[in-house]
């Protein structure tokens, strides 16, 4: 699934840019704010922003916030809610991100799976006395043989 943005980009006069998604900040109530000391690195901040925040929204089981259409999001609007005083950027414009939702959420998702496993009595005794937490157990020994740490 792929979710599509407008997301406005200020280039600073001390160089790197601030990123803004105006759509998830009044929609979510939030800041939907990053930055970047390139534009590649502002537009990847960009993406993970989205994902982040598009991805906790979905795991609470509501609705992705609606994108606006880019020619709607005015820069002045966007600053007038702003409280800096002068703010001295370079240059500004707006574009579109788009995020493969599905890639980030593999990748990063928090929605818990429920399983159930097999162990020996005598482990799970001692584990238990231990007060050894199975499911973080379980989890770090399965990021071990996933990423051959």
């Amino acid at each position: 699934m792929k979710v599509i943005y407008p997301v406005l980009f200020y280039e600073e006069k001390e160089g790197g840019y601030s990123v803004f998604v105006p759509d998830l900040e009044k929609a979510l109530n939030t800041s939907a704010a990053t930055c970047g000391n390139t534009l590649e690195e502002a537009m990847a901040m960009a993406e993970d922003l989205i994902a982040g925040l598009v991805l906790d929204e979905m795991e609470k089981g509501n609705r992705i916030p609606k994108s606006s259409k880019i020619e709607d999001v005015r820069f002045e609007d966007f600053e007038k809610d702003l409280d800096i005083k002068d703010w001295d950027y370079i240059s500004k414009f707006k574009t579109y991100i788009s995020v493969d939702i599905s890639s980030f959420a593999e990748k990063w998702g928090k929605e818990l799976v429920k399983k159930t496993v097999n162990i020996p009595k005598w482990i799970n005794t001692k584990a238990e006395s231990l007060k050894i937490n199975f499911s973080k157990t379980l989890e770090e020994a399965l990021l071990q043989k996933i990423y051959k740490k």
